[in-house]
């Protein structure tokens, strides 16, 4: 038990005197996403597809991400700065893979045949697209040592995928409903409906040098995506049902107000190197 605790303030004592202050770095890390979905569309868009009201859902996201950054170092860039203050700033370059959720909620007050009279029903999606291939830029401000960097991200997102699969149910009994299954992307689609959505990320990050190269990075962050479609997609299943209703409607009908926005919140672990 001794030489273990011998061990670790050795640990410690050793890392006191690391830190990363200028120079090429680059990253790996892992992140572990929630994330809430925020629709928006208006009031005539949302008539197109026969529904009263949407709402968002939750769920979870993975990915990976390699990063590539120059530091400016405090002493040399900041006239002199203590680094154990204000230690320096970073521009930086990310690549990243992972997969993507959208949940969303639509009701309506509608009749089913019953026999029961009118009823609110509220229809339930929740897609997962897999790969989903995150890009952008930012920089961070790099405090105590380098020990504690806070970020900002701006990029985008681009969805991959040409099966989503799919998890759709409803609140009362509907038919053909629950149901699990993919969305096959048609050729319109792919040809028509945009695949790029716009982020911004916001990164606390903790760093614990294992020595003078290596890095263990502990962060949290939260991330704001901006995403226009300009088509909806659903299930065959949903459609027709859909198209009991607006008999006009298909999967080519514009929806030029509908946004599917979304919020991720999360945390990261990785590993970074000076180069």
């Amino acid at each position: 038990m001794k030489k273990i605790l011998i061990n670790i303030l050795l640990f410690v004592g050793f890392s006191v005197a690391y830190g990363f202050d200028e120079g090429f770095i680059w990253a790996l890390r892992v992140n572990f996403n929630g994330t809430v979905t925020l629709p928006s569309i208006n009031a005539s868009d949302i008539d197109k597809i026969g529904a009263a009201y949407m709402k968002g859902g939750v769920g979870y996201t993975m990915d990976g991400e390699a990063e590539l950054g120059y530091l400016f170092g405090s002493e040399k860039w900041f006239n002199g700065m203590d680094p154990s203050k204000f230690s320096g700033m970073s521009l930086f370059v990310s690549l990243g893979v992972g997969n993507g959720f959208a949940g969303q909620v639509a009701g309506n007050t509608i009749d089913l045949g019953n026999g029961s009279g009118p009823q609110t029903v509220n229809m339930f999606i929740n897609v997962s697209y897999a790969p989903v291939i995150s890009f952008g830029v930012g920089t961070k401000v790099y405090l105590l040592n380098s020990r504690l960097a806070l970020g900002f991200h701006i990029g985008g997102k681009l969805i991959a995928d040409l099966s989503p699969e799919y998890l759709a149910y409803a609140d009362q009994e509907m038919p053909g409903l629950p149901e699990v299954g993919e969305i096959i992307v048609t050729d319109f689609m792919v040809k028509n409906m945009n695949p790029v959505m716009f982020s911004m990320k916001f990164m606390l990050e903790y760093n614990q040098p294992i020595n003078d190269r290596v890095e263990v990075m502990l962060g949290a962050y939260t991330r704001f995506n901006v995403y226009s479609p300009g088509y909806i997609t659903m299930p065959p299943s949903l459609l027709a049902q859909l198209i009991l209703v607006r008999p006009n409607f298909t999967l080519e009908t514009p929806l030029k107000s509908y946004y599917i926005n979304s919020l991720d919140f999360g945390l990261t672990i990785g590993l970074a190197f000076k180069g």
